[in-house]
């Protein structure tokens, strides 16, 4: 249901942009599943670099959690799953992080270009207050579950946890070795 105005929405990106539609030619009749449920969007590329609705089950699948585009929009790596065609997933990747709609320009054809510019700024910074309110909204969530309600573990408390484990899996080791030399009849150290 989502497809095909995703699809419209890219399509008019592309439009503007040949570096784009150029990546995108060589792997034309290839299908994909974009994941992050509970959406799902299935595309195909089409000749010419454009994109459609896929009518088969796409061949190659990109599997996100809702987590990771919080993670993509606040300028971190997210993690996927990549099933099929990693070359082509690397293709999506790349057209998705540097394909940018030019807002500006298609509302400066309705309304001239000083409105347009002004509107833009204007969402500009709605959109990186918006942008900065998640990422201290993360920030914050974070200390609340391991400062107040310790549901996370601090970095520093699990590194001296590991090195507790660490150190006694050596003492655990030398304990072996003594009940070892016991058994054997030789003396202990």
């Amino acid at each position: 249901m989502l497809s095909l105005p995703f699809i419209a929405s890219v399509n008019h990106a592309l439009a503007a942009e040949s570096w784009a539609r150029q990546m995108l030619a060589p792997h034309a009749g290839k299908s994909a599943r974009l994941s992050i449920p509970p959406v799902h969007l299935d595309i195909a590329v089409l000749p010419g670099g454009t994109l459609g609705k896929t009518q088969e089950t796409p061949e190659t699948s990109i599997r996100a959690n809702p987590f990771s585009l919080v993670k993509t929009l606040s300028g971190e790596l997210a993690d996927v799953e990549i099933m099929g065609d990693v070359e082509f997933a690397k293709t999506l990747n790349v057209l998705f992080r540097n394909l940018r709609w030019d807002f500006e320009a298609d509302i400066g054809k309705f309304t001239g270009d000083i409105f347009a510019h002004r509107l833009a700024q204007t969402f500009k910074s709605v959109f990186s207050w918006q942008k900065e309110a998640l990422w201290r909204l993360g920030e914050n969530l974070a200390e609340y579950w391991t400062e107040e309600d310790p549901v996370l573990a601090r970095s520093d408390d699990v590194a001296l946890f590991i090195a507790e484990v660490d150190r006694l899996k050596d003492d655990v080791a030398r304990l072996e070795k003594r009940l070892e030399k016991r058994a054997s009849g030789d003396a202990i150290d």
